[in-house]
């Protein structure tokens, strides 16, 4: 089986600590990031790829760091178009690669799974479905009656079949979120199931099925050249559309559902991740909580923060450097409509955070003034920035660890903690970690305008422009 992530999405759900910046896939709730986490589950089923935006490369390439995959295998789109795209473009390019015939499993990037074991083995049933032309999809039995997820419903009279502990039934019906009366109804029935979002076929199979059921756009997609030379100019012309809605919820009768219990959450919400935590989950927050005559609050910071809570309960409370979130546990499901209010205000907050991931590393803004802005830097080992100039800014640089490496102008210079530089605006400079430690800078910037827009780059490892 080819095990395909899709690694796109904005996260508003999960504001402000997942932005569209950092979306959720990329946050680290518990020990490590989703998407780091997805590709260890799968990769008994080999080498999987990732698809992902250009925008989003180097987070990506940050979140799988040490784990041996090949840049091959990460698929940058140009422009985000939902799931029928992304997985329309995987087809074509294994196609291009003459593996037409191979298994193709679609993941999510940012879902959580308990129990990896159980998944496998239903995953690898699943692959077995889907060999013999299938098209299989994964059910997850419902613990409680959520109105935040889809359903499907089985028929196991129409087709059956079992192998040890798993099963396999006919999807009858897909549906969409339910009042919490139908919720109810469905968690009793043992016929209907969450939609996790999770399928399998054959890529010839898929190929069958966006010409029979997108056949326009699948037109467009079959030009994709094998050097993606023309990707841009594809997508600029795709409608954007989901693969439920483009394909799946065509196929009465035609999909089979394997069922599982395996600890299964998209974590969706905050909400959501008090739940989990409630069950024993740990969530790696930064907070330092203390509560008199407070109970059932959750609270969560990604930096270090003393919170103190006296006589509250049931709220949700997260916390960071730019923003703060204060709402009613059971109404987390307002942030979105929160976050478009943001947007509509064009507030800077809803899609960025106050640090950046780069491809040599990354930066915190500390502080952001109409008269300065102070960032720390921290460039990999063996990584330099580009060679660039500013033109409405200086910039002081105090190196406070690591073994820095300058070229200002036509000189080059070596900086060591403590030692200090300045660097006029237009004069071409580049930043070089020479070292196999981190390299901190601390960069102080003063002008009259210090968007990150100001900069004519002459040379770069990343083919910026």
């Amino acid at each position: 089986m080819i095990a395909v992530i899709l690694s796109g999405g904005s996260g508003s759900r999960l504001w402000p600590i997942s932005r569209a910046s950092y979306p959720k896939q990329f946050c680290e709730f518990f020990d490590q990031s989703f998407l780091r986490t997805t590709v260890e589950r799968l990769r008994p089923f080999g080498a999987p790829i990732v698809v992902t935006l250009e925008s989003m490369g180097a987070l990506t390439n940050s979140a799988l760091t040490g784990m041996g995959l090949v840049q091959e295998n990460i698929f940058l789109e140009p422009i985000p178009k939902n799931t029928a795209a992304a997985i329309a473009l995987v087809a074509q390019i294994l196609q291009h690669k003459n593996l037409a015939n191979e298994v193709m499993g679609v993941f999510p990037a940012d879902h959580l799974i308990v129990n990896v074991e159980l998944f496998r083995k239903a995953a690898t049933f699943a692959e077995e479905l889907a060999q013999d032309n299938h098209v299989v999809t994964m059910g997850i039995t419902p613990r409680y009656a959520a109105t935040g997820y889809g359903y499907m419903k089985v028929n196991p009279t129409q087709f059956s079949k079992s192998q040890k502990s798993l099963q396999a039934y006919q999807v009858e019906q897909f549906i969409e979120k339910p009042t919490a009366e139908k919720a109810e109804e469905y968690t009793q029935s043992k016929q209907h199931y969450w939609n996790a979002g999770i399928f399998f076929f054959k890529v010839s199979r898929i190929i069958e099925l966006f010409k029979t059921h997108m056949p326009e756009f699948w037109k467009k997609i079959a030009t994709i050249k094998p050097d993606l030379s023309n990707l841009k100019y594809v997508y600029a012309n795709l409608a954007s559309q989901s693969i439920d809605y483009g394909i799946m919820e065509k196929l009465p009768g035609q999909i089979i559902c394997v069922p599982g219990d395996f600890g299964w959450s998209d974590v969706g919400s905050w909400d959501e991740l008090a739940r989990l935590q409630e069950e024993s989950l740990k969530i790696y927050s930064s907070a330092n909580v203390f509560a008199i005559n407070s109970t059932e609050n959750f609270v969560y910071s990604n930096h270090p923060k003393v919170v103190a809570l006296g006589g509250v309960e049931q709220l949700i409370i997260v916390d960071t450097p730019d923003a703060l979130l204060v709402t009613k546990r059971g109404e987390s499901q307002n942030v979105r409509k929160l976050v478009e209010m943001m947007s509509e205000a064009r507030l800077p907050q809803v899609a960025e955070h106050n640090f950046e991931v780069r491809p040599w590393g990354r930066f915190e803004v500390l502080a952001d003034r109409s008269d300065h802005k102070v960032k720390r830097l921290v460039v990999d080992p063996r990584c330099q920035l580009s060679y660039q100039v500013h033109s409405k800014r200086d910039e002081h640089w105090t190196f406070i660890s690591g073994d820095g490496e300058v070229v200002l102008d036509d000189k080059t210079l070596s900086l060591r903690q403590g030692e200090q530089l300045f660097i006029p605006r237009e004069s071409k400079h580049r930043l070089r970690n020479i070292g196999p430690r981190p390299l901190v800078v601390i960069e102080v910037q003063t002008g009259e305008y210090f968007g990150e827009d100001d900069i004519k780059r002459f040379e770069d490892d990343f083919n910026r422009t």
